[in-house]
């Protein structure tokens, strides 16, 4: 059970120690911090710390913490720059400069003592760096953002030579002219001036504006004069080819009804030939037939059949004979009377 208890303390101060010795021999950096390090022995170390934890020693390193982001200086409401353009005309300029520590060179800045006031000096030479090199701009050149851009993007090199001694640099396009203002009587004339300018170019809007009309109407009535003589054209065009179908319809129509015509009679004519030849036909087979059943009958067979046929129509009706009577069994007293009878033989 001791050997537990041990055991447990021993883990125990193993993880106190885990936790509290980092936090006694090392310091942190945080990313937006370059860290500097001090020692009672040494001095300023010859190199910048970044964001981590980094070793020191209580009581004998300490730390110098510099930004590590960009930094501004700004020269504009009350503080705004105020410059002379060429024609001697003050003008209130409102610029910021974007500047960094050199990467590499925090420790420089803390070793010459600037740590506290860097800044300021930055402020300085910035400020009497661009008085100077702004008053190149006059007074038309300072309104036109094109030219105020060229002339504060060659500010950052010379600029830079001058901020080098505290190992600082302006970023790129890090000279930004936001804003500018002349003094009240010369701002009064530039916005009469530019009224002015303002009211010129609308009265010329105007007259273009009118100019166009009048070509846009001429140039419309040609159109609706082209468009006229177009369709009077087409309608011509539309009434020929209507005529040509119109007579080409007839054409088509008289050929149909001579063709129509002449078929008919054609067939009319066959008609009455067939129907006269079938008539034809009907009376010399009647005449054959005719002939036929006379030849027919004039044979002994003819005869036989004549015979029978008389027989079956033959009625003598109620006769009273005299069987005694030699005369009625010459006439109907044989076969062979009947048959002299009826087939006259």
């Amino acid at each position: 059970m001791l050997g537990k208890i041990l055991n447990l303390q021993t883990v125990s101060l193993a993880i106190i120690a885990a936790w509290l010795v980092p936090a006694l021999l090392t310091t942190y950096i945080h990313p937006d911090e370059i860290g500097v390090r001090r020692s009672l022995t040494s001095g300023i170390d010859s190199e910048d710390f970044g964001q981590g934890r980094h070793f020191d020693l209580a009581l004998l390193h300490s730390w110098y913490r510099l930004p590590h982001t960009i930094q501004y200086v700004e020269f504009t409401g009350t503080q705004t720059l105020d410059l002379r353009t060429r024609e001697n005309n003050v003008v209130h300029v409102d610029v910021a400069v974007i500047y960094r520590i050199v990467p590499g060179e925090a420790h420089k800045v803390v070793r010459e003592g600037f740590a506290d006031s860097y800044h300021a000096k930055v402020q300085s030479v910035c400020e009497g760096f661009l008085r100077e090199h702004l008053a190149q701009l006059s007074n038309q050149t300072v309104q036109v953002s094109e030219e105020r851009e060229k002339v504060a993007k060659s500010a950052i090199k010379p600029l830079n030579q001058q901020l080098r001694q505290y190992h600082m640099q302006v970023v790129d396009s890090g000279v930004v002219i936001r804003a500018l203002q002349f003094d009240p009587p010369y701002e009064a004339q530039l916005q009469a001036k530019q009224q002015f300018a303002v009211q010129a170019e609308l009265d010329m809007a105007v007259q273009n504006e009118s100019k166009a009309k009048q070509e846009t109407d001429t140039v419309q009535k040609g159109i609706d004069k082209d468009v006229a003589l177009e369709r009077e054209q087409w309608n011509n065009k539309i009434e020929e080819k209507r005529k040509e179908i119109e007579v080409a319809i007839a054409t088509v129509k008289a050929q149909a009804l001579e063709y129509d015509k002449k078929v008919r009679s054609e067939a009319d004519a066959e008609y009455e030939k067939l129907v006269a030849q079938g008539e034809r036909a009907e009376a010399e087979a009647e005449a054959l037939g005719k002939k036929l059943e006379a030849d027919a009958l004039a044979s002994k067979a003819g005869k036989t059949f004549s015979a029978i046929e008389a027989v079956r129509a033959f009625k003598l009706g109620n006769i009273e004979l005299n069987s005694s009577d030699p005369h009625f069994l010459n006439a109907f007293g044989s076969m062979s009377a009947w048959r002299r009878f009826f087939l006259a033989d």
